[in-house]
């Protein structure tokens, strides 16, 4: 199956930087009509803004995704403005990088807040709309809803015990919503990125204090994470791990997990010995 998004409404989330402003990009330049979301309206703006200016319609709806006022008024907004929602596609995400004995309550429902609960009370709102999508759509044509999680989703890391739950229950949501969502003509798709390169590290980390080494700037960019998306939407792959080293994970996972466990643990010692060493 190809999925053909020319003059399909898109509505991404956490598009004022990172994946998803690159995903606003390259949606653009395919055509689709975007609705654009986010926290921060003059970063919406400017998205917004850049792919008017390619010559693609855009609009941006500021919302804050974990206040449940307003999802209810950014789908019903995105709808009122385009009479349609042909695409979900959950984008915005937390990171919160360090020990589970040094963390808290408070970052553990932060994170799950943002990165699980948030998404999927979307996907709830949008449910509707996207079925009405392939009611009313030529033959042939599926909505969806894409999530992107993190290979974190499939193999726990050490030092991001937080996101690695979100990640796994939003897996695992994704997992159940694809075979409700059949009955409704609607495609749920997983993206599996691995460590993706931030605009801006401390906007994107609640705290950054991990006991082992991840090298943020040799990290994915996240143009490439974005090309995995738009290609994830439209070749229709079920779930794709993006990278090589997250396609590792998960294939290691499956083939070799006691060696995964393995490198998982070395990482923490040789962090243990290098602090060790340095005092």
């Amino acid at each position: 199956m190809w999925r053909d998004v020319r003059g399909r409404v898109v509505l991404v989330t956490g598009a004022s930087r990172g994946i998803g402003k690159r995903l606003a990009g390259k949606l653009a330049s395919l055509g689709a009509r975007l609705a654009l979301t986010a926290r921060s309206t003059d970063d919406l703006a400017k998205v917004a803004g850049e792919v008017r200016a390619a010559g693609a319609e855009a609009e941006f709806f500021p919302a804050d995704l974990t206040d449940p006022a307003d999802r209810a008024k950014l789908v019903a907004d995105v709808v009122a403005r385009f009479g349609a929602l042909d695409v979900l596609i959950n984008g915005a995400g937390v990171c919160s990088f360090g020990e589970f004995a040094t963390s808290s309550e408070a970052i553990a429902r932060k994170v799950l807040e943002v990165n699980f609960f948030a998404p999927i009370e979307l996907t709830r709102l949008c449910q509707p709309h996207l079925t009405a999508s392939y009611e009313r759509g030529p033959a042939g044509w599926r909505p969806a809803v894409v999530n992107v999680a993190s290979i974190c989703g499939r193999w726990g890391i050490p030092s991001m015990s937080e996101h690695c739950a979100s990640k796994h229950a939003f897996v695992a949501m994704t997992e159940a919503f694809r075979g409700e969502f059949e009955r409704f003509g609607v495609d749920v798709l997983l993206v599996l990125p691995g460590l993706v390169r931030s605009d801006d590290l401390n906007r994107h980390l609640l705290r950054n204090e991990g006991k082992i080494h991840l090298d943020f700037e040799g990290a994915q960019p996240s143009d490439e994470v974005a090309d995995g998306v738009v290609r994830s939407l439209l070749r229709n792959r079920t779930e794709a791990a993006i990278g090589f080293v997250s396609w590792w994970v998960w294939f290691g996972k499956r083939m070799f997990p006691r060696g995964v466990r393995f490198f998982m643990q070395r990482k923490v010692w040789k962090f243990a010995r290098r602090e060790a060493r340095a005092s």
